[in-house]
């Protein structure tokens, strides 16, 4: 229960980072207010999950609709916790649920802007090193080493490649460095299935994509599928 509690203040934080960061704003700026009418929301209006369902959705103020957005990452913020410690236990379950809290506004951001913030990949590279040895005990440091680097050389040279052949961007210069920092948590032993699920789900969403829009050139946040990915390998290779 507490997994899903600090899960959902997590994740409401998440949704304020996501929301205001795009807009060149810091969440430290100022108190929350509504988007439409700017009043200055009070405490009983952002409790997590409970404030969005007991207000319907809409600001007490004016009346306007909340963004459902905020209450979706609030939700699969705490669906991280309580996967955790269905699937792991005990110091491994807090280490996977802190990989998915980190994990969580890289998907997000890259799904909604195509953006992989330096400043947050380089949070779960370090995150890796330290907090890593608890989720994925039985590799070693030169493993955990070697995930970082292959895990970045492996898409930089296909981002290279791609962008020599074709002379444009088939790949964000944000993707390599995230599944490195993916590397040293799981080392170099869990890059091929997370790459092989991440395309997978990247496969079906294009699919999706042209059954419904019957256009092919869709850009797709593959950092968001590799992150989806690596946590579900974390879960179903640990338990």
């Amino acid at each position: 229960m507490l997994v899903m509690i600090f899960g959902l203040i997590w994740g409401s934080f998440i949704a304020a980072l996501c929301s205001r960061w795009p807009r060149g704003e810091r969440v430290s700026d100022g108190r929350s207010h509504c988007d439409h009418c700017q009043t200055t929301l009070r405490v009983k209006d952002l409790v997590p999950l409970v404030s969005y369902l007991w207000l319907c959705g809409k600001c007490r103020y004016c009346g306007q609709s909340i963004a459902i957005s905020a209450l979706y990452i609030e939700v699969a913020s705490a669906a991280i916790g309580l996967f955790a410690v269905m699937f792991l236990s005990g110091g491994q379950a807090v280490a996977a649920a802190v990989f998915g809290w980190l994990l969580l506004p890289l998907i997000i951001l890259d799904f909604q802007q195509l953006w992989l913030p330096n400043r947050l990949v380089l949070v779960l590279a370090l995150a890796g090193v330290f907090i890593g040895p608890f989720l994925v005990p039985d590799v070693n440091w030169p493993d955990r080493i070697l995930g970082g680097i292959f895990g970045f050389l492996a898409l930089e040279v296909i981002r290279q490649a791609f962008r020599k052949l074709r002379q444009v961007e088939g790949m964000g210069g944000g993707d390599p460095k995230l599944f490195g920092a993916i590397g040293l948590w799981i080392g170099w032993q869990g890059l091929p299935m997370t790459l092989l699920l991440a395309t997978l789900i990247g496969f079906i969403c294009i699919a999706v994509a042209f059954a419904l829009s019957k256009k092919s050139d869709t850009q797709l946040p593959f950092g968001a599928y590799m992150g989806m990915a690596a946590f579900a390998i974390v879960l179903l290779a640990l338990a």
